[in-house]
């Protein structure tokens, strides 16, 4: 025990970014659990959407149409604040959505689970990990 105190003693910084590491991956674990939408693979999201989900591209539309997820419909993050009406009647219903890596799809998940959307999913790692699963695309 003495020594421990030593060591912390002769290495503050090398305890204080341990300390904070821990305290990150605590809020980090935090924030994940009270969010209200779920972070879902590629294999999850094609059980959605077998089950009737609605697929929400979030890129822009030069990129929806390059190739998308089957079935997906565009609303780009540009317009997705003016358009949110649009996915009224899906409401009740699951909603997957993603962009390109995953990052901007977890703030527009977020924007539809406060709208009052029941079950909505962000695409972990967005159309990249879908791709890099070999899941299938479509061209519009």
């Amino acid at each position: 025990m003495p020594r421990l105190l030593v060591f912390i003693q002769h290495h503050p910084y090398l305890i204080g970014a341990a300390i904070l590491i821990v305290a990150l991956f605590i809020a980090d674990s935090l924030w994940r659990r009270m969010r209200k939408f779920q972070e879902t693979s590629s294999a999850e999201a094609v059980l959605l959407i077998n089950k009737g989900a609605a697929v929400i591209d979030v890129r822009p539309a030069k990129d929806f149409s390059a190739g998308h997820i089957i079935g997906a419909r565009n609303l780009p993050v540009a317009e997705f604040n003016d358009r949110i009406a649009e996915l009224e009647k899906f409401r009740e219903q699951p909603v997957l959505i993603y962009c390109q890596n995953g990052q901007t799809s977890q703030g527009r998940a977020a924007a539809l689970a406060k709208a009052g959307f029941q079950q909505v999913h962000s695409l972990k790692g967005g159309l990249s990990a879908w791709q890099s699963d070999n899941f299938p695309l479509e061209q519009a």
